[in-house]
């Protein structure tokens, strides 16, 4: 298809940072294609329609990465575990940032009316969960609601329950997990718009610079108070999913006849439990530093 000729496998695995354009573009075009084709509950159609584009360039991805992992484990006899697939993570990375960035720049600028037909799952799943300001997990705790160890067991079970999906989508659909990347990115995104606008209405009063400088303050602030957290557990979603994805590679090409199969295994292994590290850590911020920083 012409979305997945933009850009070779090979090149995006070599310049990651071009993904960032094409996750924005990807978004982009399905707001657009979503709007018009369903627009009576475009909402969850924008995530499909970005999904169907970058799937096809992460699934050749994760499948050259996982010959890259053979190869490496026929001549070195074991893989080293976050360097050999750094480039694949800042793939995943690059692109869930253009799907950020796209859906962050269309929440806070575009008309209100538009803004709550494209995002209206994302703007009921926000509002569905009461004392609770959403995240990627859509479970950021309020102190308020709950007690600190209280809040840790919630952010850790919804949080390991959306690692376990990445990995189980990546497994069972090839790079199937940025179905949840993009739902995520588009979570994230309105939670931090909302808190920019809602930054902006207290000092309406402003015009010209002073309302572009007070723009770029609430994105800061909006900015700060949802990725202090949220980098370590996102990143456990990208380890999560090229886990999966390795794993699905190497059933699909049946290389778990080669003995070698096992250690690529292990090696997902050791990439879900380092994801889980950073779970942890993520939730640990998250309950007890976040609220204090953004009582």
């Amino acid at each position: 298809m012409v979305l997945e000729s933009i850009i070779s496998p090979k090149s995006a695995h070599k310049a990651p940072r071009m993904n960032f354009i094409l996750g924005f573009m990807y978004a982009a075009i399905a707001i657009v294609l979503a709007f018009f084709i369903f627009p009576s509950d475009p909402s969850l159609s924008v995530i499909f329609l970005t999904t169907l584009a970058a799937l096809p360039l992460l699934i050749n991805i994760l499948t050259d990465e996982q010959e890259e992992s053979m190869a490496e484990l026929k001549i070195n006899n074991k893989l080293p575990l976050i360097k050999s697939h750094i480039d694949v993570f800042l793939v995943f990375a690059w692109m869930f940032a253009g799907f950020l960035i796209c859906f962050l720049v269309v929440y806070t600028f575009f008309p209100t009316g538009f803004v709550k037909i494209i995002f209206s799952d994302q703007i009921e799943t926000i509002q569905s969960i009461t004392g609770t300001n959403s995240f990627a997990t859509g479970n950021a705790v309020n102190a308020a609601a709950f007690s600190a160890e209280e809040g840790l067991k919630v952010v850790l079970l919804n949080n390991f329950k959306v690692l376990l999906f990445a990995i189980l989508f990546s497994f069972l659909y090839g790079a199937g997990a940025i179905f949840i990347l993009a739902w995520n990115a588009s979570v994230l995104a309105v939670a931090m718009g909302a808190l920019v606008k809602t930054k902006i209405a207290e000092i309406g009063a402003l015009a010209g610079f002073g309302l572009v400088a007070a723009y770029f303050q609430a994105g800061g602030v909006s900015a700060l108070r949802y990725l202090i957290h949220g980098i370590p557990e996102i990143s456990a979603y990208f380890f999560g999913a090229v886990a999966g994805g390795i794993i699905s590679a190497a059933v699909v090409r049946s290389d778990y006849r080669d003995p070698k199969f096992y250690e690529i295994v292990l090696d997902s292994i050791d990439l879900i439990a380092f994801a889980s590290l950073l779970l942890i850590i993520g939730a640990l911020v998250e309950v007890g530093i976040t609220p204090l920083l953004f009582a």
